[in-house]
């Protein structure tokens, strides 16, 4: 408390010296990395005890140190080799020259609430000149010149934004100025620089202005993602919805975000926020056309569309678009589409497709296609087509379901999977289910060929065949759904749900048809081919129907042409296993 208290009474003693002086000049720039352990969260600034590496990994050390420390590292998967050897000797001092001297001059350390971030940055900037322009309504207009420590030569398209309110940011230029609107800038105010590749750098101005450390500091956060194709900027989407100067601004910024109530927007670069939009998380969003922002801790509603950088926690409703780069936990409706570039946890709704890479739990209902990566535990609905490239929970779809692996049940038209023991559809495919080919003949002649494919369990059963003895009713089709009950090696049982379609002898549809529910037994006489004979029970619509014949009739065996039937009846046959 007593380095907080000297701070605060020097800053005191200057602001009273500036305001008597009447200068309305910026009075003094000093580097942050002066302070900034005051007013952080001091891990980089700990002293800590390490003993000697000799041959120990990366990994070893940042262990210790999470265990020790409580220190958690943030970085890109890419950036660093864990299982590298390193060789440092005994250390006593602060973590971040212990971090410089295990990892090099070339990385910066920034921390947040929770994480110390490491980025490649070999290069350094810092602000060449720095002007105030003090204008009315309580509105300060900072502007500089932003240069390579190194070369002196300017640095464009750098970040700067406030980092006392998070309210305001902005790009340098060609020739590496900018400027920066401050609306209500409290006594002393912190610009940061940010780019790829260079090293993050504040500045402390000292304004003449009342000192009010009454307010609250803002809460920040970072988000890491381990794969950059899975980024809004790296997506068709959002490179359609953003501008260039915000993609620069995310690779400057990275995974750094600000909390804020709210934010209102009439388009993504016209915002309450200004520039720094992408980077704020929300809890109330209101874009009138469409907004993008880093994220959404509450409620977002858009005419148009919302594009979230990160995670979307909570309500999002738009007119035509979703999409989210990070997670989604929550509720999301759109009137084409709902795109989640990471893990979902909640509802997709959308009138034309959902997306999403991992689905822990939820659903996706569209009125056209699905499509998720690994969801094993998620329920698919579509009108036209549910995809999972990996692992579903269940899937139910008016044409095509594709999967790899499905635990429950698909229900569609069409359905494809590696793996799926209740595939119900016209047509299975399923890679390591079961497949079958079968010849036989009822009791009414008809001589028919059948395609069975399906799962584990539940198969169709597509077939085609003709009558030897009816002439009224030449050919029929067979579709239905069949269910394998048991499984031994020489004896296997299935049952059959199929419906019959018939045809004349010119391949006319006539209307007599009839549905058969059977028990089909069967032998095994080799590792290929079963023999089987199935009793049935059926409903035969009558073929010469009689005028006075009115009402169905029970019979034993055999159909009676003149009226419907149930009848009991049978088919014997030859299947191959294939």
């Amino acid at each position: 408390m007593s380095k907080y208290a000297d701070v605060i009474k020097h800053l005191k003693i200057i602001l009273y010296i500036i305001r008597k002086s009447k200068l309305f000049l910026v009075s003094a720039v000093i580097v942050v990395f002066n302070y900034l352990p005051v007013f952080a969260q001091n891990r980089l600034s700990n002293n800590i005890q390490l003993p000697k590496f000799e041959g120990a990994s990366m990994r070893d050390v940042f262990e210790i140190l999470k265990k020790d420390q409580a220190v958690l590292f943030s970085y890109d998967s890419k950036l660093l080799d864990l299982d590298k050897e390193v060789f440092v000797g005994s250390y006593q001092g602060t973590l971040i020259d212990y971090l410089e001297k295990l990892l090099g001059k070339q990385y910066s350390f920034n921390e947040t609430n929770s994480h110390i971030i490491i980025r490649y940055a070999p290069q350094q900037m810092n602000l060449s000149t720095v002007d105030l322009d003090t204008t009315k309504n309580n509105r300060t207009r900072i502007s500089g010149y932003v240069k390579d420590i190194r070369t002196d030569i300017p640095v464009s398209f750098a970040t700067v934004y406030d980092r006392t309110t998070y309210q305001a940011a902005t790009l340098t230029n060609k020739r590496g100025y900018f400027e920066l609107d401050v609306k209500h800038p409290e006594a002393t105010f912190t610009i940061a620089l940010s780019k790829e590749n260079y090293r993050d750098t504040m500045l402390v101005l000292l304004l003449p202005v009342e000192v009010s450390l009454s307010g609250k500091e803002r809460k920040t956060g970072y988000y890491y993602a381990s794969d950059s194709s899975k980024m809004i900027s790296n997506t068709a989407f959002g490179r359609f919805f953003t501008s260039s100067r915000q993609r620069i601004q995310n690779l400057n910024l990275g995974g750094f975000f600000v909390y804020s109530p709210f934010q209102v927007s009439m388009t993504p670069g016209l915002s309450t926020h200004g520039l720094f939009n992408s980077q704020v998380v929300n809890k109330f969003s209101l874009n009138i056309i469409g907004g993008y922002t880093a994220g959404v801790n509450g409620t977002e509603i858009a005419g148009a569309f919302n594009v979230n950088q990160f995670d979307m926690h909570g309500l999002q409703f738009a007119g035509l678009f979703n999409v989210v780069g990070g997670d989604v936990k929550g509720f999301q409706a759109a009137g084409i589409s709902n795109v989640g570039l990471n893990k979902l946890a909640g509802a997709q709704f959308a009138g034309g497709w959902n997306s999403a890479d991992t689905a822990l739990s939820g659903i996706q209902l569209t009125g056209g296609i699905n499509k998720v990566n690994y969801a094993p535990k998620n329920l698919q609905f579509a009108g036209v087509m549910n995809l999972a490239k990996d692992e579903i929970g269940s899937q139910l779809a008016g044409g095509i379901n594709v999967a790899k692996k499905v635990h429950g049940v698909q229900f569609a038209v069409v359905n494809v999977a590696d793996s799926s023991d209740y595939p119900i559809g016209v047509f299975n495919w399923i890679r390591n289910g079961s497949r079958q080919l079968s010849v036989g003949i009822d009791e009414s002649r008809f001589t028919n060929l059948n395609f069975k494919s399906g799962g584990r369990v539940l198969y169709s059963v597509l077939g085609i065949g003709a009558y030897l003895s009816y002439h009224d009713v030449k050919y029929g089709i067979e579709a239905g759904i069949g269910a394998h009950l048991l499984r031994r090696t020489t004896f296997t049982l299935s049952t059959e749900l199929v419906h019959r379609t018939h045809f004349d002898k010119d391949f006319k549809y006539i209307d007599p048809n009839r549905s058969s529910l059977r028990l089909v037994p069967a032998i095994n006489l080799s590792r290929h081919l079963q023999v089987y004979a199935a009793p049935s029970l059926t409903y035969a619509e009558a073929v010469n129907p009689m005028q006075e014949a009115r009402g169905r009739v029970w019979r034993f065996w055999g159909a009676d042409q003149r009226r419907n039937t149930f009848h009991g009846g049978g088919t014997i046959g030859l299947t191959y296993i294939f």
